[in-house]
């Protein structure tokens, strides 16, 4: 993030010498010894627990809020929240970024300018994606998702060019905090213009709708199904909800134009 000031006061437990928030050098899960019920009785067995752990962000005279994510790609959760409150459109409007790992896990930023940002987006995009592609990237996202094999308890998102080539990844406990880090990486990277696909682990809700479409991504993708308000809102803003995807079938819940058959 070379326009914008980046401090840490002291990096994760582990950390190498790159010590960037987002280089995924904390602990994301960590082993346990359960009790589990099958063939009608309990026995030990061994698993791994995804990591929550609170991150506190404060942005100088706006914001003071914590968020239960799971640790690791701090930098772009930071980012991707910010981007998606409208309070910044790229990494020139951050002044100063200072991450603390010690005690309680917090954040500071300074931004340039103060108050909701406003984004001009150009036209939107003539998208369109053949069914079957969506399938494809399912499979790649699938592939990805190594914290949620090993814990069954974390949601991810990603986010995809129109030829297939997946430009962001997040995984996180919460859905949210998932979409923002895959945003948040995009956008610091420079590659947002180029996505045209979300692709969610999660339920189609209005929050993340709206999420999809300040980011200026036509077409939101998700393994769950779609709810009342996100369609609704989805529908007003020429937003592509495509829900329960499945190996071979999905729903088209509003503007199926950009799905050919």
């Amino acid at each position: 993030m070379p326009t914008s000031h980046l401090r840490i006061v002291a990096a994760p437990q582990g950390a190498q010498e790159d010590d960037r928030p987002d280089a995924g050098t904390s602990q994301l899960a960590f082993p346990a010894t359960l009790q589990r019920y099958e063939g009608g009785r309990l026995a030990y067995h061994k698993d791994s627990i995804a990591v929550e752990a609170p991150l506190r962000l404060q942005v100088e005279g706006v914001l003071d809020t914590t968020l239960s994510r799971t640790p690791g790609d701090d930098m772009n959760l930071v980012a991707g929240h910010l981007f998606s409150l409208n309070m910044i459109r790229g990494s020139e409007d951050l002044s100063n970024v200072t991450f603390n790992y010690r005690g309680r896990t917090r954040v500071s930023v300074v931004l340039k300018t103060t108050g909701a940002m406003r984004r001009l987006f150009p036209s939107p995009r003539p998208v369109r994606v053949r069914a079957e592609r969506l399938f494809d990237f399912k499979e790649t996202f699938e592939r990805r998702q190594n914290l949620f094999k090993s814990t069954g308890s974390t949601h991810a998102a990603a986010l995809f060019s129109a030829s297939g080539e997946m430009i962001a990844f997040g995984e996180d406990v919460g859905r949210h905090n998932a979409f923002d880090k895959a945003i948040g990486r995009s956008l610091l990277e420079g590659t947002l213009d180029e996505v045209a696909i979300a692709m969610l682990s999660s339920r189609l809700a209005l929050e993340l709708a709206v999420k999809a479409q300040a980011a200026n991504i036509p077409i939101l993708c998700g393994f769950s199904a779609a709810t009342s308000s996100g369609i609704d809102y989805a529908e007003r803003n020429n937003l592509t909800l495509v829900g329960r995807l499945r190996n071979g079938s999905f729903y088209l819940y509003s503007n199926g134009w950009r799905i050919l058959s």
